[in-house]
């Protein structure tokens, strides 16, 4: 059975509070894809995406010492420049992606966050304050990252607009709003600037994802850049990714590089190399389907934390990204900003369950 496709809403339609609750259903109910797609976004958008993702390889092809230097292990890795930390269930550490990390506490006018609750002492990575490349090395990233996220930001709060306005129709007791304030208000927003590693040659073959008795085991060989998992914040905001030939175009500055004035981007190849690497979605039905988000668009997804403040009206679903099997020098870029609740909002109203519980618990999962 085809699974459904993601749904598309426009900017102006957030704004006006229109988008339907068949829509919101469809997007984010039981039978969908859990994954929104807004259009229409301000014109400065394009620009900001095209600039921040070139960033993401000049930036991952740094000199190490200064990449050393922008790694926090006292912040668990995350905050700051992360390569080959994140444990996977194989038990081996990641190499296939490196992530830049950074607490969007300049949302708020804050360059970090820094709560005064003790809940926050064992999430030092909530708390951090964020670090920088030279201006020198990159100049122009930091004003580009924190201009392109705040606009990401933004558009979180209208899409959690209409989810409070479903919710409050649909589930006794929910409070009003409560989405819209988590999303604007939260200290514990993050963003993840993403850069894949250019894949060896035919690593990975090609793959059919159609055949439900082998699901498990296709998957398994599928999720080769990002293995599958489900988000556990409130709603991820996700850019289309960029693909870079890094053989043809390095990105490395060049020694006439004016220190004062931001790069340029870097050339874009016209659509992924392999037409199966990318965002893979399993669906509520188990079938996995792809899913591409236009150049110009935003994508939402959901976490396992809206899931709980909509007792599973929402939920939230697995998904992976699959490598290029065509191998050579192209990079796969991509921004993520998870926006999440502050770690004392309570997020089961039945149990009394705060966020920070609920990070324990899925601390735990992977202990």
């Amino acid at each position: 059975m085809q699974s459904p496709g993601p749904i598309t809403v426009s900017l102006e339609e957030l704004r006006a509070s229109s988008v339907s609750f068949d829509k919101l259903d469809e997007a984010f109910g039981p039978s969908s894809l859990g994954i929104l797609i807004v259009e229409g976004l301000p014109s400065q958008y394009s620009e900001l995406r095209c600039r921040l993702l070139s960033y993401a390889s000049y930036l991952a092809n740094l000199p190490s010492h200064v990449l050393e230097s922008l790694s926090l292990p006292e912040a668990k890795y995350l905050t700051g420049w992360s390569h080959g930390k994140e444990a996977l269930k194989s038990g081996s550490y990641d190499t296939q992606k490196g992530s830049f990390y950074v607490n969007c506490g300049f949302y708020h006018g804050v360059e970090s966050s820094k709560p005064a609750s003790d809940a926050y002492s064992e999430y030092p990575e909530l708390t951090a304050s964020n670090v920088w490349p030279p201006e020198d090395s990159l100049p122009g990233f930091r004003q580009c990252f924190e201009e392109l996220c705040s606009l990401v930001i933004d558009t979180a709060v209208l899409v959690a607009r209409a989810c409070d306005h479903y919710a409050i129709s649909k589930i006794e007791g929910y409070e009003p709003g409560f989405l819209e304030r988590v999303v604007r208000t939260s200290a514990t927003t993050k963003a993840r600037l993403l850069h894949y590693y250019p894949s060896p040659v035919n690593a990975y073959g090609n793959l059919s994802i159609t055949d439900d008795e082998r699901l498990d085991e296709v998957e398994q060989d599928l999720d080769t850049w990002c293995s599958t998992h489900i988000d556990h914040g409130c709603l991820t905001a996700l850019t289309s990714a960029v693909y870079i030939d890094e053989s043809a175009h390095p990105p490395t500055l060049a020694s006439s590089q004016d220190s004062s004035s931001p790069l340029a981007p870097l050339p874009f190849l016209p659509s992924a190399p392999d037409s199966d690497s990318g965002l893979h979605i399993r669906s509520r039905t188990g079938a996995i389907t792809k899913v591409k988000i236009p150049t110009d668009c935003l994508a939402f997804q959901t976490g396992e934390t809206l899931q709980l403040v909509t007792g599973g009206k929402f939920q939230a679903v697995p998904h992976f990204v699959r490598a290029s099997a065509d191998g050579g020098q192209v990079a796969r870029n991509t921004l993520a900003v998870f926006t999440q609740p502050d770690l004392e909002e309570v997020v089961d109203h039945e149990t009394g369950k705060t966020y920070a519980q609920f990070c324990r618990e899925v601390a735990q999962r992977f202990s």
